[in-house]
């Protein structure tokens, strides 16, 4: 059994909690954070405190609070026997330099509010220092994910620079076109099944192979249509910077 404390009361900390604490091989023995906040009450015989400087005994401690203020979680810990690691996709692991035994375990994965996440059936990356550290964090990521992956520092910020695009970037695009849409009167639901077959099709070919639309094609005056259209600056930046990059796909410019 693997005795786990988690520090952090966000979704990406709810998230282990609900795996570790259903988890058959682990035990879930202790919860810090700034609230106590609902999931924590959920958690039946978990122990909770708002003091960092206080550990109880077990194996790992996850560090799952913003990249910001993980160096200053990590000081405020108590040296002690255990693992310790954070969640950050592009936090070093040199940001637990007070611990001997430091890791990091990545999911890779938008947590919502609305739903509970868990972390078992989604890309698991892990990275330890020393070969003790490391055979633990290799057993944790294989117990916990059916996709655990162990990855160097440089592969993981780079993934995670390519999250940031695939994820927050393309959901700023969709708040723009929602605002677009409500601007002219236009239900944004229409796009769903656009936006439902776009992404099954990536799972199946090469994106740049699907690219399509009037930039792809050289149609230059349906682009300068819509460069006509009454807009946000915002979207016009985001118009004219992807139009001009996909025309220069075909060699040419507007």
């Amino acid at each position: 059994m693997i005795q786990v404390c988690i520090v952090g009361t966000g979704k990406v900390a709810k998230a282990f909690a609900n795996t570790i604490y259903s988890h058959q091989y682990f035990e879930l023995v202790h919860v810090i954070g700034r609230s106590h906040i609902d999931f924590v009450k959920s958690l039946n015989s978990v122990t909770y405190s708002n003091n960092f400087t206080k550990l109880p005994a077990c194996d790992l401690v996850i560090i799952a609070v913003s990249d910001d203020v993980i160096r200053t979680v990590s000081d405020q810990l108590p040296i002690a026997d255990a693992v310790v690691v954070h969640t950050s996709g592009a936090g070093p692991i040199e940001l637990l330099s007070k611990h001997n035994k430091r890791g990091v375990l990545y999911p890779l994965q938008t947590f919502s509010k609305d739903k509970t996440n868990s972390v078992d059936n989604i890309p698991l990356f892990w990275e330890a220092t020393g070969d003790g550290t490391n055979s633990l964090l290799e057993k944790v990521a294989t117990l916990l994910s059916h996709k655990s992956i162990q990855i160097k520092s440089n592969q993981r910020i780079a993934i995670h620079l390519a999250a940031v695009v695939v994820n927050n970037f393309t959901n700023h695009l969709y708040a723009e076109a929602k605002l677009f849409c409500d601007a002219n009167d236009i239900d944004f639901s229409h796009l769903f099944p656009l936006i439902e077959e776009t992404t099954r099709k990536i799972k199946n070919q090469n994106p740049q192979e699907n690219q399509t639309g009037p930039a792809v094609r050289g149609d230059k005056e349906t682009i300068l249509r819509h460069r006509e259209i009454d807009k946000r600056k915002e979207l016009e930046d985001i118009y004219s910077l992807f139009t001009a990059q996909l025309l220069e796909t075909r060699n040419e410019k507007l």
